[in-house]
């Protein structure tokens, strides 16, 4: 049994956008005002971020297109470096990247549905009562899956867009005479120093591209939906996101935003739809997070249902083999990666648990996740060359675009692990004790079937 391509474009486009557009876009803006002294660097940060973002969805695109298998990242490894970056890569989103990725957006929402409901110290349990819901749609099979995030998806950018519409319609304009902190001439420091805070605080709002890859088993005409879903996506992002920082500065100057920079989406929304503004606002940051939410859970078991695919016949003569045959099942009805789903959610439940606030798990998964990401990008260096066809779709700018994307990570890796070192010690060591797991399974030839 395989699984069954019943995706269409509108659900990898939904699964892009969704999975991209979370919480950020209503908090970072006013984190972005306390370090910019000028609009015209707001909507620059913005841009530049998104661009970084569209090099690599473009490169995955182009590797998903080469590979349409679950997994992409998994099996461009594979290809490219061998069975150990594979499985390291696995073993990552296994362990470290893909259940600190959904608990960290998980403990997002219970911490505002906690204020929502006026309930206290509940947010672990809004947390486990949003990752078993996702879980229990996604156990129906994937279009129930592709269908729940057509739907958070265009709500949330129905949100965004009404209030943009409202803020620039009927707030009180700003100030007309904006305050700013440029002096006549431009000093290259400030500006050096500006450019790193800037995408160091914005870059993370465009996480999320990577995860629809992972989908590539079960799309119909791969070759046609990814490219156009993933360079559609972005740019509908960065258009997006635009859209709202002009909406907020349209009511509130810097100096403003500086001051409250966590009410600043919640300012905004009151000013354009009175009181019913803030708990509006509420409901449409929960629309957003449970979009991202879903499309993890959704997207992380298929490259889980990969991996211990592949190595299931490895694991045959040990006492690992429970384990990759119950991750790599299917249901026979719906096809539907029954074990991938259920560990993926058992082990982001243990990650919510043992670190409890954003914060740590963001750190904690950082670096081995973009290590591996920078990883999969240069993959394409590999892999173009060897299966391209005449027919596949290539990305352009070749090879500017992926030396781009990977440049840029490279520096914020080296920061991450500079600025936060005990959390991403941890991150590191989980990471590498995957090497002996990786010998216990080598001595057998791997099967690559998907």
């Amino acid at each position: 049994m395989a699984l069954r391509r019943k995706l269409g474009f509108s659900a990898v486009l939904a699964l892009v956008v969704g999975d991209i557009i979370g919480s950020g876009i209503f908090f970072t803006p006013g984190q972005l005002a306390a370090v910019a002294s000028d609009e015209w660097q707001v909507y620059f940060i913005w841009t530049l971020c998104g661009g970084i973002a569209l090099c690599g969805a473009l490169t995955l695109a182009e590797l998903s297109v080469l590979l349409p298998k679950p997994g992409v990242a998994y099996h461009a490894l594979t290809e490219a470096y061998g069975r150990f970056a594979g499985f390291l890569q696995a073993w990552i989103m296994v362990l470290v990247s893909g259940p600190g990725a959904i608990a960290g957006i998980a403990i997002l929402f219970g911490e505002l549905a906690n204020r929502i409901f006026g309930t206290e110290d509940r947010e672990l349990g809004w947390a486990v009562a949003a990752i078993v819901v996702f879980a229990a749609v996604n156990l129906r099979g994937a279009e129930w899956g592709g269908r729940t995030q057509i739907v958070l998806t265009s709500v949330k950018l129905c949100g965004l867009v009404a209030l943009v519409f409202g803020a620039v319609g009927f707030a009180p304009p700003a100030d007309a005479l904006r305050e700013t902190d440029v002096a006549s001439g431009i000093d290259p420091f400030a500006l050096l120093r500006f450019l790193g805070l800037g995408v160091a605080i914005v870059l993370f709002t465009y996480d999320g591209w990577i995860d629809a890859s992972n989908v590539a088993g079960e799309v119909k005409d791969p070759g046609r939906s990814f490219p156009l879903a993933m360079g559609l996506g972005v740019t509908l992002v960065i258009a997006v996101y635009l859209l709202v920082n002009y909406a907020f500065l349209s009511v509130l100057t810097l100096a403003e935003m500086r001051a409250e920079p966590a009410l600043v989406a919640a300012t905004v929304a009151e000013a354009a739809f009175g009181k019913l503004g803030g708990g509006a606002l509420n409901a449409l940051i929960c629309i957003s997070i449970l979009g991202a939410l879903g499309g993890l859970i959704l997207t992380l078991p298929r490259l889980y249902y990969a991996a211990a695919r592949a190595y299931a016949a490895q694991a045959r003569s040990t006492r690992m083999a429970p384990f990759f045959n119950g991750v790599a099942s299917l249901t026979e009805r719906t096809a539907v990666p029954a074990g991938a789903i259920l560990f993926a959610c058992g082990m982001s439940l243990a990650a919510l648990i043992f670190f409890g606030t954003f914060s740590r798990i963001v750190t904690f998964f950082l670096v081995p996740f973009q290590f591996m990401n920078i990883l999969m990008v240069s993959t394409i260096f590999r892999l173009r060359p060897r299966l391209s066809t005449e027919a596949h779709w290539r990305m352009p700018l070749f090879p500017l675009l992926p030396l781009v994307f990977m440049s840029v990570m490279s520096v914020f890796l080296i920061a991450a692990i500079v600025f936060n070192p005990l959390d991403s010690v941890i991150g590191v060591a989980l990471t590498l004790l995957g090497i002996p797991v990786y010998r216990a399974l080598a001595d057998a030839p791997a099967d690559s079937r998907t």
